[in-house]
């Protein structure tokens, strides 16, 4: 049996549905991402699970019991908000404490709780600081701090490395995933970064305006998209959606003479390229040629924006170190079959039927 599962959650603000009919499972003891953009419902489902937004439809069972009409402090649960929701007045001991006193737990374990975890939070010696003292990471190992010390095998975090900067976000995001692994908790991550969902999490939840757009690991997210949306917002730079046109049963991409597919049953296609998955070669031997719009150097690699005949959207290609590049420069495109992506540009769903057609046929897009 799942840890905690949901079962055709929905809920609405006026008119507005901000959870569509959501369903999904967490194994005990796993990592799981809630990823979308803003907007997405992905605070106000974690708010629903924790009891501080009630559900109009569905149920919620979290270790074989139903707690969708509990109150919060029924859910044995423990939520670190984006905020950390410290108490400016009292010290980092009172802070941890807190919740304890407040629910009337035994007074003599006390002691050896606030140690135990003082010691895993690296807060022994700032015991007696006030949170106004602090750095933003000491008070975000505060705000994990007093979620630790409750001992609920069930934590609910929304957004908590929001307010750090680069640097700090990536050493608490491996200090998380540690203390998630070392203690044994089933977590439930909100994000809208997916570089902390696919760095930390052992299933990522990809919400899109109040729905479910996949559930999935993080491989299969990044390799094996659902829809455009999926591939678009798993990955940096997103992934390039190329619109194909159609003559008789065959699809073809701008000027190229070979066809992409043939016999798909969609009669609008798009295709799906990743920026790291094409490479440069010299115009005269490619069988599609674009121009150089610009060029972005990021370190390790340079992006290079380009062009393509009769398609408005560009192509964005990732060029290993740094490489410079004029405007309007000619430049040769080649890639793999293996490489490609079809989805129904009605839709955005991934075409799969159409791919096994793509595949079939064993064409080579690189000279």
């Amino acid at each position: 049996m799942s840890y905690l599962s949901l079962q055709h959650i929905t809920k609405s603000w006026g008119e507005k549905v901000v959870l569509n009919d959501i369903s999904f499972s967490a194994e005990e003891g796993t990592f799981v991402a809630l990823l979308g953009p803003s907007g997405c419902g992905k605070s106000t489902l974690l708010r629903t699970i924790a009891g501080l937004e009630t559900a109009d439809q569905g149920e919620i069972v979290c270790r074989n019991s139903t707690i969708t009409h509990l109150q919060p402090s029924q859910r044995q649960l423990s939520m670190v908000f984006q905020s950390y929701a410290l108490f400016p007045h009292l010290s980092v001991r009172e802070n941890l404490l807190f919740g304890l006193k407040a629910r009337g737990e035994d007074k003599q374990t006390f002691a050896a709780r606030l140690a135990e975890v003082s010691k895993l939070m690296e807060l022994d010696t700032l015991l007696e600081r006030r949170p106004a003292q602090l750095s933003g990471g000491q008070q975000q190992r505060v705000a994990l701090g007093r979620a630790v010390i409750a001992k609920h095998r069930l934590c609910l975090m929304d957004e908590p490395l929001s307010n750090l900067d680069a640097k700090l976000r990536q050493s608490m995001r491996r200090e998380i995933r540690t203390l998630q692994k070392t203690l044994g908790l089933t977590m439930l991550y909100v994000t809208h970064d997916q570089t902390e969902a696919m760095s930390m999490a052992d299933s990522i939840i990809l919400l899109n305006d109040g729905h479910i757009e996949q559930h999935a690991t993080p491989d299969e997210l990044y390799n094996n998209p659902a829809s455009i949306f999926a591939a678009q917002f798993i990955g940096a730079p997103p992934m390039n959606i190329l619109p194909l046109h159609c003559r008789g049963s065959a699809h073809y991409l701008s000027r190229m003479v070979a066809p992409i597919v043939i016999d798909a049953d969609e009669s609008a296609l798009s295709l799906g390229l990743r920026a790291e998955d094409i490479t440069l070669v010299e115009p005269s031997h490619a069988l599609l040629t674009a121009h150089v719009i610009s060029y972005e150097y990021m370190g390790a690699d340079t992006l290079l924006v380009c062009s393509l005949p009769n398609i408005t959207e560009t192509l964005t290609i990732k060029v290993p170190g740094m490489k410079r590049f004029d405007e309007g420069t000619l430049v040769g495109l080649q890639w793999s079959a293996a490489q490609q992506y079809l989805f129904a540009s009605q839709s955005g769903k991934r075409c799969w039927l159409a791919e096994q057609h793509l595949i079939a046929s064993g064409k080579k897009y690189a000279v």
